[in-house]
């Protein structure tokens, strides 16, 4: 995902990608292409490139352990400051471009914010009802005859130490 910033006039550009995730390095978690939808403003001194990449994702529910499929979208801001001599920025979103530089790869940043767009709980659903804990039954798909005794054991050392009294 190279970007030859040389061929573009000052101002506001609209730059699309849509490339297989395998040229990207997300095939693990990650299957089609991944579409990246990035405005570019460019001037004298800088470029800033807005982006919203959007990719499919196969995940398992981490409640119920069903496979699924879904889209995740990430925004992220990049700018590039032009300058004399080559410089090495401590901000991870400012980078700086010498002026033996004509183009810009934005690849391993959209790896990144791909991977980083991944949640922390991986859901099927916002109301997933999970497993069973006796018989193990997805209680998504049905119901089971289990009778479930909740019980807070936090309280159980408190509890001996009022019987021992």
């Amino acid at each position: 995902m190279i970007i030859k910033y040389t061929n573009f006039s000052d101002g506001i550009h609209q730059i699309i990608f849509d490339e297989p995730v395998e040229k990207v390095g997300l095939e693990d978690l990650f299957f089609g292409n991944v579409h990246v939808d990035c405005k570019m403003d460019k001037s004298q001194h800088q470029i800033i490139l807005k982006c919203e990449a959007v990719v499919n994702s196969k995940m398992v529910c981490d409640r119920c352990n069903y496979e699924f499929n879904t889209q995740l979208n990430s925004n992220f801001q990049l700018s590039y400051i032009f300058s004399k001599n080559p410089v090495v920025s401590e901000d991870y979103n400012v980078k700086y471009l010498t002026a033996d530089q004509d183009k810009i790869d934005i690849s391993k940043d959209v790896y990144e914010y791909t991977e980083l767009s991944i949640p922390m709980k991986k859901l099927c659903s916002d109301d997933c009802k999970g497993l069973c804990p006796v018989c193990g039954i997805n209680l998504n798909q049905g119901r089971c005859n289990c009778h479930l005794e909740k019980i807070n054991d936090i309280w159980e050392p408190l509890k001996k130490l009022k019987s021992n009294n």
